[in-house]
């Protein structure tokens, strides 16, 4: 690039009010360059030599209402910010090493790969998942819409259905009321419990499927949205936590939402080539495990029925469903970075009955409510986690000091994998 000298560090193009066919295609000769300003440009992408600027780690493309995608760039890349780009769909992130990411208002991003992936959802996918449990609704399948608030780019829209791919889970919502009845395990409720089978000879337990149903509180308009699942390996005392960065709720009020998730155990392989020992399930859940399933979507939405199947490597002893779910998931999509994003950001939502939109807001509604939410939360994980431990120490027959170690060393040790 002649234009600009070699030893240049920080280049600032916002609002020059470029096109694809004006934006300089050939960045690699500035090597030396830390931070690129492109916002409020007209450019529909990024030209592939933004990724060979070995210093850059400031990129920032707010406002730049027609760009539709963006390459993979360099790993050096410490902020990156591409704010209100309503026609971005596709970010390629498996650059990505951590930093400030700000994606707020892209609400058409179908993609971050590397991370999560939206993909529209057949009904072949749910006819081979559901079975008899399919989907009955008074509209054709193509024409059932749902919100989806993505809590990556704090954005709530209607859509017609999607499965999300996130991490090793694959996940699809319908606004059905019941769970699928060859489910091995359902309860009435936000939890359920079970041990795992005696198993065959060379069978493994290779994942399962956790089924939710969960609505809308009939006196609010109001929630504040956290979805999690954590799955408790009470016999092994380690546990694991799912923060969905993509919720869905049904585009009627009174209308029931079913989220189910597949969860795959095997053993990652990062980009270096070195297994990831967080992402280690196919050895860590055998016959007689006692797992304890909890799941929280928010404040404001209750969870009226929970359930969990297991899947197997060779014989399903339920049956032949999981070699049918499995051919269903794409698995493709899976992300390889379960290190990075561990936590979503949390919303509060606001349903307008009137209009039938929910939209997001930064306002507090009833506060009393959700500290009763929050606290009843607190209690219930500690509970379940920590103390079912700690009820085997005989606190009258050592020092206090010595239990309240004792009790630290294992609520550390119990403390949650996120991924």
């Amino acid at each position: 690039m002649d234009i600009f000298p070699a030893s240049l560090q920080e280049l600032d193009l916002r609002h020059c009010n470029l096109s694809d066919s004006m934006i300089p295609l050939d960045f690699r000769g500035l090597f030396l360059l830390q931070t690129l300003k492109l916002c409020g440009n007209n450019f529909t992408s990024l030209p592939a030599s933004i990724g060979n600027l070995p210093k850059l780690t400031k990129l920032w493309l707010n406002n730049c209402k027609r760009l539709e995608c963006i390459p993979e760039l360099q790993s050096s890349l410490e902020t990156f910010h591409a704010n209100d780009c309503p026609r971005l769909q596709f970010i390629n992130m498996n650059f990505w090493r951590g930093g400030e990411l700000k994606l707020h208002g892209c609400r058409n991003l179908k993609c971050l790969q590397g991370f999560f992936n939206l993909e529209p959802l057949g009904v072949d996918v749910v006819e081979k998942i559901l079975g008899t449990c399919g989907l009955v609704t008074e509209k054709p399948f193509s024409a059932v819409e749902v919100h989806i608030i993505n809590n990556v780019t704090r954005t709530a829209i209607i859509s017609p259905l999607q499965a999300l791919c996130e991490k090793s889970i694959y996940s699809i919502f319908l606004p059905v009321k019941d769970i699928p009845t060859w489910f091995s395990h359902q309860n009435e409720g936000d939890t359920i419990s079970l041990q795992v089978p005696a198993l065959d000879r060379d069978c493994k337990v290779t994942g399962f499927l956790i089924s939710v149903v969960y609505a809308w509180e009939d006196s609010l308009e109001s929630c504040f949205l956290s979805p999690n699942i954590t799955v408790i390996n009470r016999t092994r005392n380690f546990d694991w936590r799912y923060d969905p960065r993509v919720t869905f709720f049904p585009c009627e009020v009174e209308q029931d939402m079913m989220w189910l998730s597949c969860w795959l155990f095997e053993n990652e392989i990062n980009e270096e080539g070195v297994a990831d020992m967080g992402w280690r399930f196919q050895d860590e859940v055998e016959e007689g495990d006692q797992l304890d399933v909890l799941i929280d979507i928010g404040s404001g939405i209750v969870v009226k029925r929970c359930g969990i199947h297991l899947l197997y490597h060779h014989n399903d002893l339920q049956g032949s469903q999981s070699n049918d779910i499995l051919a269903a998931i794409p698995h493709a999509c899976f992300s390889r970075h379960h290190g990075k994003f561990r936590m979503s950001s949390r919303q509060w939502l606001t349903f307008n009955s009137n209009c039938h939109e929910v939209t997001l807001t930064r306002r507090w509604y009833d506060v009393q409510s959700f500290n009763r939410w929050l606290d009843k939360k607190k209690q219930r994980l500690k509970e379940r986690r920590g103390f079912y431990q700690l009820k085997n120490l005989n606190k009258g027959t050592m020092s206090k000091p010595l239990y309240s170690r004792m009790e630290r060393f294992l609520l550390q040790k119990l403390r949650p994998t996120r991924f």
